[in-house]
């Protein structure tokens, strides 16, 4: 028998039209974040100027950082712990709602919070540095709660019920055996969060704060420096990149949570009736909190200014933009996943290139694709920013920005395929496209389905790069919601902000229900 490869497939191995996209989809989603970084090293400015507002923005992104990440932290974890390993009324129930925060964008909270404040309906003044910190706190933890309460999930049965038959209280096993098998999702999730704290730039610049973010625009905007922009935008990059880079390394550190039975049923402490009542209010108030008090409160706006014309454009606009940007983000992400199931000789290249945009805040990518238009333009290659080009630039963005969004579900779905099915349809003479249409996307069919609806809430809810990129008088929900709130018109505002709170609820509580029914051995 003849070792030699037949020369179709040499032709096949040399050929991959997949692989060639795939590596398309690679540089469109990794060509913004390294173009800023390029030229934040290579441009000129004011440096001194630009000293400045890194390190006021730093300062002011730190503190954020700590204190909103900490809350988000204790928050996520202890609803985690108490849901997952613990009995008491309205569990059933607080599983999936205790989610339902991650469905409003935090400048949306904060919008709704100044208005509370400033009417003098809120429980708890919210303003200032501490005032965002409570918003992230109370508006990220689901970051946290979700990660913590699947790596709790997925812990082994019988090292928590050695520890209760040795005579450990709940607190002994939360603190001395649950709490460090699940630090790694603990750690993803806290990253994820602070990765959000940093990237934000609607409730900083809302309060008047001085962040890494809000500084990008101050320099571009207010003093006209496209340079000092683009060094701020390096800075917050590499700070994002190394947020990136812990989650990734407590995710794969992620597997010594689980154990020989993970089919087996949790232990779960019924809680008394003090400790009980203590934990329906805790989950209690964090949901309150973190949707139900400023959701009623926008609900309550937007009825006594329900201007249905002031609205309907950008609603359009928002639809198309989040429809058309889900399909080309969701193509890219198709090809990147692919690429990445399949031994290449670039590995796992195309996830690290996704994971690049995830990890950088919407406004250093925009920045990014702005600038190779910017060179593309100086080039003669093309003429000036048309609204054309922009809706272009927009679309990059975009898919740089949440293809990470999209190829997670999909390379989940992918996983389902078997090697065996991919080497026997090549045998048989299929061609990459032919495996690409033909296998692939009909078995990862739901994970796509879950991807757009993913990629459709990002795109809808996303403000400073389509605040920099839109063409003029093309205004979305986001940005409306943004300029009525720049004008301290929050009554106005109230409608855009309900309809984008509104958009994100069904997804995040289809991912909530979820996670339960994804544990071995549990019923649905």
């Amino acid at each position: 028998m003849s070792l030699a490869a037949s020369p179709s497939r040499l032709r096949a191995t040399r050929f991959d039209g997949v692989a060639i996209v795939a590596a398309i989809a690679t540089l469109v989603c990794a060509a913004p974040a390294v173009a800023v970084l390029a030229l934040a090293l290579t441009q000129g400015g004011d440096a001194d100027f630009g000293a400045a507002l890194i390190a006021e923005g730093a300062v002011g992104t730190t503190t954020l950082v700590l204190a909103g990440g900490a809350g988000a932290l204790v928050f996520g974890a202890a609803a985690a712990w108490l849901v997952t390993l613990c009995n008491f009324p309205g569990r059933r129930v607080f599983e999936w709602a205790l989610a339902i925060p991650l469905a409003a964008p935090s400048y949306i909270l904060a919008y709704a919070y100044a208005s509370m404040t400033w009417a003098g309906r809120s429980f708890i003044p919210v303003e200032g540095m501490w005032g965002v910190a409570f918003i992230y706190a109370v508006g990220l933890y689901p970051y946290v709660y979700l990660a913590a309460r699947a790596a709790f999930a997925s812990q082994s049965a019988c090292a928590l019920e050695a520890a209760r038959m040795l005579g450990a209280s709940p607190m002994r096993v939360f603190w001395r055996v649950a709490l460090p098998l699940a630090r790694p999702g603990i750690a993803a999730g806290a990253a994820l969060a602070c990765m959000e704290i940093a990237a934000d730039y609607g409730a900083a610049q809302h309060f008047g704060l001085s962040t890494l973010s809000t500084a990008i625009f101050r320099a571009w905007y207010a003093h006209g420096s496209p340079a000092v922009a683009l060094q701020i935008s390096g800075v917050l990059l590499v700070a994002a990149m190394v947020f990136l880079f812990v989650e990734r390394s407590a995710r794969g550190r992620a597997s010594f949570a689980g154990g020989s039975s993970r089919w087996r049923p949790l232990p779960r402490y019924n809680l008394k009736s003090l400790a009980a009542t203590a934990a329906v209010i805790f989950c209690a108030l964090l949901i309150v909190f973190g949707a139900l008090l400023p959701l009623l409160w926008l609900a309550r706006l937007a009825v006594l200014h329900a201007n249905v014309q002031d609205i309907a454009g950008p609603f359009a606009n928002s639809l198309l933009l989040s429809t058309l940007g889900t399909l080309i983000t969701l193509a890219l992400a198709s090809a990147i996943a692919v690429a990445a199931r399949r031994a290449s000789a670039w590995g796992k290249t195309p996830l690290f290139a996704a994971g690049m945009g995830y990890a950088a805040p919407g406004a250093v990518i925009a920045l990014g694709a702005l600038s190779l238009f910017g060179l593309a333009r100086d080039a003669g290659w093309v003429g000036g920013l048309s609204a054309a080009l922009s809706l272009t630039a927009l679309f990059w963005t975009y898919a740089a920005r949440f293809s990470a969004a999209g190829v997670g579900p999909v390379d989940a779905g992918l996983a389902r395929l078997s090697k065996g099915l991919d080497a026997s349809a090549r045998t048989l003479g299929a061609g990459p496209w032919r495996r690409f249409f033909s296998i692939d996307l009909p078995i990862a069919a739901p994970s796509l389905a879950a991807a757009a609806l993913i990629l459709f809430v990002e795109i809808l809810k996303e403000l400073p790069a389509t605040l920099i990129l839109r063409p003029f008088n093309f205004d979305t929900l986001a940005v409306k919601a943004y300029s009525y709130a720049s004008d301290e018109r929050l009554l106005q505002a109230a409608a855009p902000s309900l309809l984008i709170f509104l958009a994100g609820l069904a997804p995040i509580v289809i991912l909530a229900r979820s996670i339960e029914r994804g544990r071995a051995g549990v019923t649905p």
